[in-house]
């Protein structure tokens, strides 16, 4: 049976660092916390789910051999991945539609890279896990996928908290031989230094610059300057590349006007309504309701198009996309 008091703060530690790479991908303050940690089996989990989850298995190597599952409730994954393609999260789809369901991708990377990082530090610099496809199944489904785990796993329980949009649980399932694995490897130290690989290093105060210096062959150093500077983000260690192929809806907007309904309804064919754009005057190009760029109209073969003659600047659009 692997170690609860080990397990407890492996999560605690998980949980903290996963609130800070959803609070930096997201762009909300996100708050993650550990609320327990429990010997299971896939009939009471599946028993305390009411509504469609998201699965994900995390593939493990390094000491962590075997399929770990991450679970979140599918309507509150579509609010994360509502913030992470642009939008304020109020109006996510109850059930996930592909967009959301790729960009979601990402928030599952950044977890299983947190979780690797804890794991580092308990099973040794080697292990590793990384995240498979997402999938939303309904509970009657659920206990099919859980018993791939065995019939017995340890489940982590997280609280995530986006205040005015979301207070929710997601589970982490070990397998025993994976929380064994986990709890039972011995950190290595390096040679000479004293020091466990994967332990947490002393923290530095920002805006010091410090100097590392590692042995060479033939007794040479190297050092290895690393500046902080006080205030600047930390990167979340996200990958871009899984969010390449999610689709965004861009918009080519002519012009508006407002109308009163009595207008509206007298409308008729033939009738012209005025917009607020002057003849010649550059059209809005907008990705997702954002205004990226301006352009002009053009005829391609026998189809619309839009030829882009500006695009807005970085700083703008930054402040166009932010909530």
């Amino acid at each position: 049976m692997a170690d609860t008091g080990k397990l407890q703060s492996f999560g605690e530690e998980a949980a903290a660092d996963l609130a800070q790479s959803l609070t930096g991908l997201l762009g909300r303050d996100v708050g993650v916390s550990l609320a327990h940690v429990s010997e299971t089996d896939p009939t009471s989990v599946s028993a305390a789910l009411d509504s469609p989850y998201l699965f994900s298995f995390f593939n493990g190597t390094g000491g962590l051999e075997g399929s770990t599952l991450f679970l979140a409730k599918e309507k509150d994954a579509a609010i994360m991945a509502d913030l992470l393609i642009g939008q304020d999260g109020t109006s996510a789809p109850e059930k996930m539609t592909e967009m959301h369901l790729s960009a979601f991708g990402e928030v599952v990377h950044q977890a299983a890279e947190a979780f690797t990082r804890g794991a580092k530090k308990m099973a040794g610099s080697k292990a590793l896990w990384e995240a498979g496809e997402s999938t939303a199944q309904d509970p009657a489904a659920v206990g099919q996928i859980l018993s791939r785990l065995g019939g017995a796993f340890t489940a982590l329980t997280f609280n995530v908290f986006i205040q005015d949009l979301l207070s929710s649980e997601v589970l982490l399932c070990l397998p025993d031989p994976v929380a064994d694995g986990l709890t039972s490897g011995e950190e290595k130290r390096a040679v000479g230094t004293g020091v466990g690989v994967g332990a947490s290093p002393s923290p530095k105060p920002s805006g010091v610059s410090t100097v590392n210096t590692q042995p060479r062959a033939g007794g040479a150093q190297v050092e290895q300057l690393e500046n902080e500077f006080a205030g600047s983000a930390r990167p979340t260690g996200g990958n871009i590349g899984l969010l390449l192929d999610v689709p965004l809806k861009l918009t080519v907007e002519l012009g508006r006007t407002t109308k009163l309904v009595k207008e509206i309804l007298a409308l008729a064919p033939g009738s012209v309504v005025e917009l607020d754009k002057l003849a010649g005057e550059a059209v809005d190009i907008l990705v997702n309701e954002k205004l990226i760029a301006k352009g002009e109209v053009v005829v391609i073969d026998e189809n619309f198009g839009v030829r882009i003659t500006e695009i807005i600047n970085p700083e703008e659009r930054l402040n166009a996309v932010q909530p």
